[in-house]
């Protein structure tokens, strides 16, 4: 008998990048000028999930958040003999509870969520919501598990606490997860031959191969004997198809994507034994339809900051790694932060990590959490962070200040301002294990995707709403090196005490 984890469900199952040295005010409110008047110059998205997105967000003030999703998200759950049957591990609604997150494909306009894991759910279905139509769908049926809790054709992974580890690749058009604590025994991915165990992943799935009717390995592999589902072979185990080293453990984990040199690259940060003091990781998938092979680097070590359950993203502008940091004993730093221009494979050591500190807006001090979730947003150098707490529907927003080279300089202490939601609809969030990987940013949409808590909606459907939230971008300040120029030719010279209010500063209400 398995129990549940700390989470306590009641439920009845029913290019290079180099670093942009200096980004002028006119070159980043052109790109915005362009991005908000002539969309079809700038989307990559799907037409119809494009145009439905952006209508929902014209119709919402700045600030605010508009939501997204049409049915519940229960009615994509397996049912009868295609769900999992295992009486205390059967319940779907723990792929959003238990430390989880998703991959947004911004091209075609989904959202793919995959997780459950450990002693909370034991299906591994894939869920995919759908922008152009606002409903939630099932991307395959769950495997059916052998006597030890393993995938009984070792053909697709156990499920698993996904943390900020899962991701989409555009340049393959894949879903990848790493996992995290996965079932039954909260570390890897494991696979049997039916004698020995191995380690398996990380794992990709192949969203054109999606198939609500067919289980996500062989056919056979299924939790229906009677009435066998066809397998779509939708899952691919990366396992010993790479050259490097791969990180002992994801528990934790974070990642952040971006295509360098025409291939899919993600940057993770992983722990070994519970430390505290992640390393970072360059992830480079290859070809995987033809047959390429991926590599592993680690380039970049934790020194002055310490890492737990958090969440991260990259900062392409700078060429930034930024995740969230957590703040004990000695070790203040909110954020931690690695300059990718000084990644390091030969001697990652030499890359050590910065501490940022936050203060808010009244200079008392921000204490980070492990509830956030972080994205950054390229058109207002922000990172944003929502915690869901409180279900107000509350923002952070902090500028990246860098130096004239456009580095972390000795400025390292941040304002991180706090806005509240101009709308009175917002997730009601309240999150139970963190939001970790279920924040996202558009650049196409200048928007960021956010999935909220799981609620059961008057004692009968449980949902998982999907929310668009709407930044402020009515007025941009540029980076630190150009502010002397901005301010003069404004001539509000007494902003110069005031050089790290920005665009946030002009929030509903302030």
């Amino acid at each position: 008998m398995y129990k549940l984890d700390v989470l306590k469900i009641n439920a009845a199952p029913s290019i290079a990048f180099r670093k942009n040295k200096r980004r002028p005010l006119h070159l980043a409110l052109a790109t915005l000028l362009i991005a908000n008047s002539f969309p079809g110059l700038m989307a990559q998205a799907d037409a119809t999930s494009f145009e439905r997105l952006s209508s929902l967000l014209a119709a919402t003030p700045e600030g605010g958040w508009v939501k997204a999703s049409t049915n519940f998200y229960s009615e994509a759950w397996p049912t009868g003999a295609d769900a999992v049957q295992l009486s205390s591990v059967k319940f779907p609604g723990a792929v959003v509870r238990a430390w989880s997150s998703f991959a947004w494909d911004p091209a075609g306009g989904k959202l793919m969520l995959w997780g459950g894991g450990h002693a909370n759910y034991a299906g591994n279905e894939m869920y995919v919501w759908d922008g152009a139509t606002g409903e939630w769908g099932r991307g395959s049926l769950p495997s059916r598990l052998d006597a030890n809790l393993l995938v009984v054709d070792a053909l697709a992974p156990q499920s698993a606490h996904t943390y900020d580890n899962n991701i989409y690749l555009p340049v393959n058009d894949m879903f990848l997860t790493f996992g995290g604590a996965a079932t039954p025994s909260g570390g890897n991915f494991q696979k049997t031959d039916g004698v020995n165990v191995s380690r398996a992943g990380p794992f990709l799935w192949d969203p054109r191969q999606a198939d609500p009717s067919k289980v996500g390995g062989s056919t056979g592999s299924g939790w229906n004997t009677t009435n066998v589902a066809e397998g779509g072979n939708m899952w691919i185990d990366r396992q010993g198809h790479w050259t490097g080293t791969e990180p002992a453990y994801y528990v934790n984990g974070t990642t952040a994507y971006r295509t360098e040199n025409g291939q899919d690259v993600v940057y993770v940060t992983a722990d070994q034994n519970a430390s505290g003091f992640p390393s970072l990781y360059r992830y480079t998938i290859g070809d995987v339809r033809n047959g390429g092979e991926d590599q592993w680097e680690k380039i970049g070590v934790s020194w002055n900051s310490v890492g737990g359950q958090s969440a991260g993203t990259i900062d392409d502008t700078h060429n930034l790694y930024i995740k969230t940091a957590r703040v004990t004993g000695s070790y203040q730093s909110d954020l931690t932060i690695w300059d990718l221009d000084n990644a390091n494979a030969a001697n990652p050591d030499s890359n050590r990590d910065i501490g940022i500190n936050l203060i808010r807006e009244d200079g008392s001090d921000f204490v980070m959490t492990s509830s956030f979730g972080i994205d950054y947003d390229k058109a207002t150098n922000q990172i944003f962070l929502w915690d869901g707490k409180g279900g107000e529907g509350a923002v952070w927003a902090a500028t990246v200040i860098t130096d004239e080279a456009g580095n972390v300089g000795s400025n390292r202490t941040w304002t991180v301002y706090e806005i509240d939601s101009s709308t009175l609809d917002h997730p009601h969030g309240n999150f139970a294990t963190g939001v970790l990987g279920k924040w996202h940013y558009d650049e196409t949409l200048g928007a960021f995707i956010a999935l909220d808590e799981l609620s059961n909606e008057g004692g009968g459907a449980w949902d998982a709403a999907v929310w668009l939230y709407k930044p402020i971008v009515a007025a941009v300040i540029p980076e630190p090196e150009t502010y002397a120029l901005f301010l003069a030719g404004l001539g509000l010279i007494g902003w110069v005490a005031r050089r790290r209010a920005y665009i946030v500063a002009s929030r509903q209400g302030r």
